[in-house]
């Protein structure tokens, strides 16, 4: 059985490569699927792995792919970053109680 995951208590959930394939759609439409083949490509990822290092290699592949894309991506680690340091300090907390 899976813990609870801390950063919840700030309502903020880790971004997953669904949610990339999601912001994408809605930026690019009818256009996402060819270049959501492409950007699985180039980050040699199948789209169905659940792990940070395949989300992280996925986001430096839209990075690399167009402005709007990077600014997508850059919201993206944004958030997986903010989740990592709310679950490290919450751990913290939680710990020194």
């Amino acid at each position: 059985m899976s813990s609870p995951d801390p950063a919840q208590a700030y309502r903020l959930q880790r971004p997953d490569i669904a949610e990339a394939r999601t912001a994408l759609r809605q930026l690019y439409g009818h256009r996402t699927d060819d270049l959501w083949r492409t950007l699985l490509t180039r980050a040699g990822l199948s789209g169905y792995e659940t792990d940070e290092a395949s989300l992280t290699r996925l986001l430096t592949a839209m990075t690399d792919t167009d402005p709007v894309m990077a600014l997508c991506a850059r919201s993206l680690t944004i958030r997986m970053n903010a989740h990592t340091h709310l679950t490290a300090a919450h751990t913290l907390i939680r710990d020194a109680e």
